[in-house]
């Protein structure tokens, strides 16, 4: 399992909950900013994001409006690969609220599940069969 907070620990990150931030986090220069009163889980999904914005070395400039949202995409992505590896995806699959047991947001196992490459389809339909087969 990724540890957002410890890969954060690791990087030399420090964070910091503001109240009223108008997005959920930031990061710029070493400092990574939270939204106070995010869930449990939306914490480590916004920490997830923001430090693949600090490995990028992104500074929040983008040329457009499109270009941003592209590079914010990509970044949660990443992010969600991280947070998502499939063998996980799989032991949770039967869950009653897969999102809650992987400790992630709904949109971030649903940019997941849309983005699977072809072995992860074939791992998550094998296991799919073999737990019907059961």
């Amino acid at each position: 399992m990724y540890h957002p907070w410890r890969h954060a620990r690791d990087l030399g990150l420090t964070i910091e909950f503001v109240p009223g931030l108008r997005p959920r986090g930031t990061y710029a220069a070493g400092l990574v900013q939270i939204r106070a009163g995010l869930s449990q889980r939306e914490r480590r999904v916004v920490l997830s994001h923001e430090i693949v914005h600090c490995e990028h070395g992104d500074d929040g400039i983008a040329c457009s409006r499109w270009h941003l949202q592209k590079r914010e995409r990509a970044v949660h992505l990443t992010a969600a690969r991280r947070l998502l590896p499939i063998e996980e995806i799989i032991a949770a699959q039967h869950e009653p609220d897969p999102a809650i047991a992987l400790w992630v947001d709904d949109y971030t196992l649903a940019l997941r599940m849309r983005h699977l490459d072809l072995h992860e389809r074939r791992q998550l339909d094998l296991a799919t069969d073999e737990w019907r087969i059961a």
